[in-house]
């Protein structure tokens, strides 16, 4: 069984998206219980047509989510236009402590996936408050960054998306870094089939997207969510998915005290194993600013 905490735009389509997949049943727990019934009774009438016979429920009550496999936290104030995903810091992190006490008391042995923004912050404040073995404290953002790097890499070259394999590492924001040696279309580094200027275009436009969303629409849903999924089936299925997912680090990359985004393998413990690439120096570099920019978030959270 999946919980997923807040039911607004974000929880509530990947709440869908989990159905759609036949993943698992899922609990739907929000604050606003009306809201959370009613987009389960919403889910429900439309499971027919997806073929599901799973069960959502939509609730108030934490003590729901007992015996989830995995918990998702998307509840806390979302990014508005012209705010900064360090702007959230302080204010989301007193609602993910709080969450995460009630995972604690009521799921003790779940996977807990952090969505909430700032996500890198907010991973370091649910592996400190939770005090789950790191593997079992993951954030979601550089996987939909990847996504976001994918797209804008296939419309240059007007190919195929599922040709295109891509990481971004580091912050879940304006940091990120986009791996471009480590791009390729069927196995064909990008860097061989565009000029710089390209890549440089499609590196900004991946730092750029999730604001380009909020500022056009208010909210990014749907890539999320579907990325929500993508992470919920790896796990719930032991998938063993490599995917760039936010994570504690312990020495990995010459980091320590941080959630930051890195390769990892993806499966049933949750991060099963991080992968340390090789990195030249201005890559290494660019990870240094977007973990130190991660660092001043938790800072700013902290006082």
């Amino acid at each position: 069984m999946i919980s997923i905490i807040g039911a607004g735009r974000i929880g509530s389509s990947a709440a869908f998206s989990i159905l759609s997949r036949r993943i698992s049943d899922v609990v739907l727990i929000d604050i606003a219980e009306n809201v959370a019934r009613g987009e389960a009774l919403d889910m429900m009438q439309a499971a027919p047509a997806i073929e599901f016979d799973g069960k959502i429920t939509g609730t108030s009550e934490y003590s729901e989510m007992e015996g989830s496999e995995l918990v998702i936290v998307t509840a806390g104030q979302a990014r508005q236009p012209g705010m900064s995903r360090s702007d959230l810091a302080a204010k989301n992190a007193k609602v993910v402590k709080s969450v995460v006490k009630e995972v604690v008391h009521y799921a003790p042995e779940c996977r807990l996936m952090i969505v909430t923004n700032p996500v890198d912050a907010m991973t370091y404040v649910a592996h400190k408050e939770s005090g789950f073995k790191r593997n079992r404290v993951f954030g979601m953002g550089n996987i939909l960054d990847t996504l976001r790097f994918r797209s804008y890499i296939a419309t240059e070259l007007g190919v195929s998306r599922e040709d295109i394999r891509a990481l971004v590492i580091g912050e879940h924001g304006d940091s990120m870094v986009p791996l471009v040696n480590y791009a390729s279309v069927s196995g064909i580094p990008i860097a061989s089939l565009l000029e710089k200027p390209q890549i440089e275009k499609i590196v900004n436009l991946t730092r750029s997207s999730g604001g380009d969303v909020i500022k056009l629409k208010g909210s990014t849903v749907y890539a999320p969510a579907a990325v929500i999924a993508i992470m919920a089936d790896a796990v719930l299925r032991g998938r063993n998915r490599v995917m760039s997912v936010s994570t504690f680090l312990l020495g990995e990359y010459g980091f320590s005290d941080v959630a930051v985004g890195v390769p990892c393998v993806l499966g049933k413990d949750g991060v099963e194993k991080i992968l340390e690439l090789k990195l030249g120096f201005e890559t290494r570099e660019a990870l240094g600013k977007s973990v130190a920019a991660i660092k001043e978030d938790i800072s700013k959270m902290e006082k």
